[in-house]
Formats: C-alpha cells, structure tokens, sequence
C-alpha cells in the first residue's frame, strides 16, 4: 500500500504560493454570479496560465462565463 503520493513540481508550487488563493477567489466569483463550477470550465493548467499572466480573478470568472455580466 503506497503511503504518499509522488507530486510534481508544478503541483507542489501551485499548492504553496498564491495560485490557490486566486483559484478560490475565482470560484467565488462564478458563484456569486451564478457563473457555474470552475472545475467543469477550466482546468488547472489553464488557469494557472491565467494565475501567471497576472488577470484579476474577476477578468477570469468574466472570461468563463461572460453572460454574468454584473448590472
């Protein structure tokens, strides 16, 4: 029985910097505007290049779902 799981790099960064933190702004975002669930729209990777590329979360959760525009 394998006790621990190998993880990537990539993984390992993502894990211990802010990408996290922006993924869960973004998901909070597309759920207040009704948006959908972040994990059936986009991928990490993709996102990560979101995270890297310096978009607001807010441009982001505008991106994935752009018929929740606010008012």
């Amino acid at each position: 029985m394998k006790l621990f799981h190998k993880t990537s790099a990539l993984s390992f960064y993502m894990i211990h910097s802010g990408f996290k933190a922006f993924k869960d702004r973004v998901k909070a975002e597309l759920d207040a505007t009704g948006g959908g669930n972040l994990d059936d729209l986009l991928d990490d990777d993709r996102l990560h290049t979101f995270y890297r590329n310096g978009d607001s979360p807010d441009y982001v959760a505008a991106s994935l779902c752009p018929s929740c525009e606010e008012d």
